[in-house]
């Protein structure tokens, strides 16, 4: 009999490959990553060091936390409890030995490890810190667009007066103004605190009014630049609606630009301009912390809140890059 012979079965189809440009583009944005990565390592080290220098040659903790009727058997005495006696090399051995425990030491002022006052407060800062970069963008890209779009008139001489004048006073100058106009004159809002809402409206709008000015000025900038180029003419031309041409063509080129000095002021926040506000408006944030530590001579505290804003200024700008990478068309291969 017979027998049938079955063909073969029929290959698996596979899967198309990704385009060129896909590839080439996720190869970039890994290269990009892996550089800030390195750098930000190297970064972070040179930051360890700094303090830890800073922290070992500048004052003594001990003096100012003894009595003053201590004796100096009792200070070096303390001195070596705390291993502040041992040499230089050996003190900073065992600060990166600790370090990579996360552990900067005990604070003397508090009596606790310092990175868990830090981690207390940190939360605080970066609440406020978030809130007045939203309120610096809207304030910044709403201005500069209506700067940009309309050059030489009123508006834009009112905006480009507002944000020099945001780029030319103390920010803690700022801040007791709005004290004074807004909390004590009209008693609108609260002077200080964190007990509710309302104590955000002062800081947010101070670091708003700060570093809204500059993202005002390069938004107005670019969306003027961008003006002056030929399809902008021929879709005038062409009737489209006014608004659509701006939201819909020019921040959308400009976006890559604005974004990255939005992204930029975010990160100075962290990088100490946020600190004097919540010195000025109390808010229990970094800043107090690292005041009344410094003053104590508790650098343990300053170390540890110097690493994690490092490690939050370092996040910011990695983020910025990515995002910046991913909106320029320029730099997205065909």
């Amino acid at each position: 009999m017979a027998t049938t012979q079955l063909p073969p079965p029929a290959p698996a189809p596979t899967p198309p490959a990704a385009p060129p440009s896909r590839r080439r583009r996720h190869s970039s944005l890994g290269r990009l990553v892996a550089s800030r990565l390195r750098d930000a390592v190297i970064v972070q080290f040179l930051v360890v060091v700094t303090i830890f220098v800073i922290g070992y040659y500048v004052g003594d903790p001990v003096s100012a936390f003894a009595p003053p009727e201590a004796t100096e058997e009792q200070l070096a005495q303390l001195r070596r409890s705390l291993g502040l006696d041992e040499p230089f090399w050996v003190q900073f051995g065992r600060y990166l030995e600790d370090l990579a425990r996360l552990d900067v030491g005990t604070s003397v002022w508090q009596q606790r490890p310092a990175m868990d006052a830090v981690w207390e407060v940190i939360g605080n800062t970066v609440l406020l810190a978030v809130l007045g970069a939203i309120a610096a963008a809207a304030f910044g890209i709403l201005g500069g667009v209506l700067a940009g779009t309309r050059p030489g008139s009123l508006t834009d001489k009112v905006i480009n007066l507002v944000t020099v004048l945001s780029l030319s006073v103390a920010s803690f100058w700022i801040g007791l103004l709005l004290i004074i106009i807004f909390a004590v004159r009209l008693d609108l809002v609260p002077t200080s605190g964190w007990y509710e809402w309302r104590g955000l409206i002062l800081p947010v709008a101070t670091l708003g009014f700060i570093h809204g000015g500059r993202i005002c000025q390069v938004t107005r900038s670019v969306v003027l630049s961008e003006m002056s180029k030929p399809y902008v003419l021929v879709a005038r031309s062409r009737g489209l609606p006014w608004r659509r041409l701006v939201a819909g063509h020019i921040l959308r080129n400009v976006a890559a630009t604005v974004l990255t000095t939005a992204g930029w002021e975010f990160a100075r926040m962290f990088g100490g301009s946020i600190y004097p506000i919540e010195v000025v408006f109390a808010w229990p944030g970094l800043g107090p912390l690292m005041t009344t530590a410094a003053h104590r001579h508790d650098f343990a505290i300053v170390e540890a809140a110097v690493l994690i804003t490092g490690a939050l200024v370092i996040l910011v700008n990695l983020a910025v890059d990515v995002a910046s990478h991913l909106l320029d068309r320029r730099l997205r291969p065909e």
